[in-house]
């Protein structure tokens, strides 16, 4: 009887996702609900942190275009936050959408054991729009799940144990990725993390000199430094001009992977493709996302250099990870959408401009 009743729920749920219209009662039902279920089943604190929900009743969005959010009233909201960065493209972008729809037409995930021909296609595009020689792709479904994967990779092939990473970093927010963030609201709650990682100021590469030569001088091995070319969540920090061509220089007179997180300032949003080709500095590692997937499906990845790929891995595929759902057929279609929207509309010079 209650799987019965949940069936009905849900059936309801399903008429109004399939609704051309919705009626006046059944927005009141949806709304009320919505906060309802909000509040007992997500988070009571959710309620209190959108201030959409504490305005004029409660603000449920239910469709989007371009730049515009649409509350289920019809009710018009000027995007600024952009889904964290997600939404380069716009929301429901037409080409990305049509792409999407016509890779769900005949396959939407993979089966796991035969080649699924997209997420080649899109490594390809991904290692032709990336600077320098980085060509391996590992996909994955979220931002710290990419990240993971950077460090894990950085460990394998380097041999080292060590990170350096930078105060007021945000790298996402699982075990590893927040053990490399800067931030103490998000860290302390969670401490102790994963050991041996050093943070030093932003911006000055000299301090990233001295945190490398002095682990060394005392018989430790460092794995990678990681660093956004630009801080987001720090407050949007443009470091000086030549910090990553000096890391670049540290990083290869120690022999330490360079990592660049650029899920937040890559893919078009900083004027280049990638925020680092800017400043001429191609990363052992770098890591990918948020815009990647159009604003449609969430896909992010990592790229290195070939000499980071090694024989372990090629050995043991599944060595760095195994993400059922990444690099699955209908987020690579958004991908590969997505990137060729990015280039035939010039999006890195539309966000220089």
């Amino acid at each position: 009887m209650k799987f019965e009743r949940v069936s009905k729920d849900l059936e309801k749920v399903i008429s109004f996702i399939k609704a051309d219209e919705i009626s006046d009662a059944d927005k009141q039902v949806i709304t009320e609900e919505t906060v309802e279920y909000f509040d007992k089943y997500v988070s009571p604190g959710w309620l209190k942190y959108r201030k959409s929900v504490s305005t004029k009743g409660a603000t449920v969005e239910w469709r989007d275009h371009g730049s515009i959010c649409e509350g289920l009233y019809g009710e018009e909201f000027i995007d600024c936050l952009g889904g964290f960065g997600i939404y380069t493209c716009g929301h429901r972008n037409p080409e990305i959408v049509e792409t999407v729809k016509a890779q769900l037409d005949h396959q939407a995930l993979h089966s796991q054991e035969l080649l699924d021909p997209l997420r080649g296609y899109l490594a390809k595009a991904v290692s032709d729009i990336t600077p320098g020689d980085l060509e391996k792709c590992f996909f994955t479904n979220g931002g710290a799940e990419a990240v993971e994967m950077a460090l894990k990779l950085a460990r394998i092939a380097t041999g080292g144990k060590w990170y350096i990473s930078t105060v007021g970093a945000f790298h996402g927010k699982s075990m590893g990725a927040i053990s490399m963030g800067g931030k103490s609201t998000y860290r302390v709650p969670y401490t102790p993390m994963v050991q041996q990682v050093q943070h030093v100021e932003f911006g000055k590469a000299e301090d990233a000199r001295k945190a490398i030569k002095n682990l060394v001088a005392v018989g430790e091995t460092v794995a990678a430094m990681i660093v956004e070319p630009i801080q987001g969540e720090a407050g949007v920090i443009v470091p000086p001009a030549g910090y990553l061509a000096e890391l670049r220089s540290i990083c290869d007179e120690y022999g330490v992977a360079l990592i660049f997180d650029e899920i937040q300032c890559g893919m078009g949003r900083t004027g280049t493709m990638f925020r680092c080709e800017a400043e001429g500095v191609v990363p052992d590692i770098m890591t990918f996302g948020k815009a990647f997937g159009g604003g449609v499906m969430p896909i992010t990845g990592i790229i290195c250099r070939p000499h980071m790929w090694t024989d372990e891995l090629v050995n043991n595929p599944w060595l760095l990870g195994s993400p059922t759902f990444g690099g699955n057929p209908v987020c690579c279609s958004a991908a590969i959408a997505t990137i060729k929207y990015m280039i035939d509309n010039d999006v890195p010079g539309q966000c220089a401009e």
